[in-house]
């Protein structure tokens, strides 16, 4: 039986010529939902690898990229302090099932839902062929040195030019700031928890040069193949997010959270249902 991370890795999509493919999508074409005050881009996964490449190609400034799911949304949409980060980010995305509900409920339609996980392997692909260069930032050093060697093993090319576990030291922090200035990679893949992991880009700006820096959360530990396996059924609903509470329920907030988000739309369907009334 083949582990996560060789499926993810033998996808459809992997004989595609994404050099050509990625070259002819227009990447100015960048339409937009609001959700509760957070603008999210509403496009499809691989126009924002495209766009991503394309910041990579121009090197003109640091770009966030930030994913969003329904406990993350709730936690940054408007009037809440979070709010800011959304705003201050190069591009939003919704990334799990349940935020396209969102937006029907407030009469939008989600292009697509992008699994984090897919849009990284996508760039991880286009990486090794155009020689980019990747630095990973994140979970626990067991976890970041299984998932180094799972790269290199099935991209021999891939140009890895950092690494190392998110749990830091003042010391080892200042270390790896440093290391992500001298190389300047093209593209960071930071996983930390949420929200230390926004909250750390937003103070670390003036490290990361003019890379492109993508918050993938616990996506470590997912190809490292750290974590167990979320069922079927909550894969194809993209519902890992709603698996982690179920499985972990001791984490009430996240419940409270997750319950207030369905309440929340629910209430906004109802207004614009009533405002739709004659």
């Amino acid at each position: 039986m083949k582990d996560q991370f060789q499926i993810i890795h033998q996808s459809a999509k992997e004989e595609r010529d994404y050099v050509l493919e990625y070259q002819n999508i227009d990447v100015n074409l960048r339409p937009k939902i609001n959700l509760s005050g957070v603008e999210i881009d509403n496009i499809s996964r691989d126009r924002a690898v495209a766009i991503i490449i394309d910041w990579v190609k121009k090197k003109e400034k640091f770009h966030h990229v930030l994913f969003l799911d329904p406990i993350k949304l709730m936690e940054m949409r408007e009037g809440k302090s979070l709010n800011r980060i959304p705003k201050k980010s190069s591009m939003v995305l919704a990334e799990a099932g349940g935020m396209d509900w969102a937006a029907e409920c407030t009469g939008e339609k989600l292009e697509e839902t992008i699994s984090i996980i897919s849009l990284m392997m996508d760039i991880i692909r286009f990486s090794e062929k155009q020689s980019l260069t990747l630095f990973f930032l994140g979970s626990k050093e067991k976890v970041i040195e299984r998932l180094f060697f799972n790269l290199i093993k099935h991209f021999p090319e891939i140009r890895i030019v950092g690494r190392h576990s998110g749990y830091l030291t003042k010391e080892r922090e200042l270390m790896v700031k440093e290391a992500i200035r001298k190389t300047g990679p093209d593209i960071i893949f930071l996983g930390m928890d949420f929200p230390d992991q926004e909250l750390w880009i937003e103070n670390n700006t003036g490290y990361f040069g003019k890379s492109v820096v993508i918050g993938t959360w616990r996506t470590f530990d997912i190809l490292s193949g750290n974590l167990d396996k979320v069922p079927d059924f909550f894969q194809r609903k993209e519902l890992h997010w709603l698996w982690k509470i179920i499985t972990k329920p001791w984490r009430l907030k996240k419940v409270w959270i997750a319950i207030r988000f369905y309440f929340h739309f629910r209430w906004k369907r109802m207004k614009s249902k009533q405002q739709a009334s004659p």
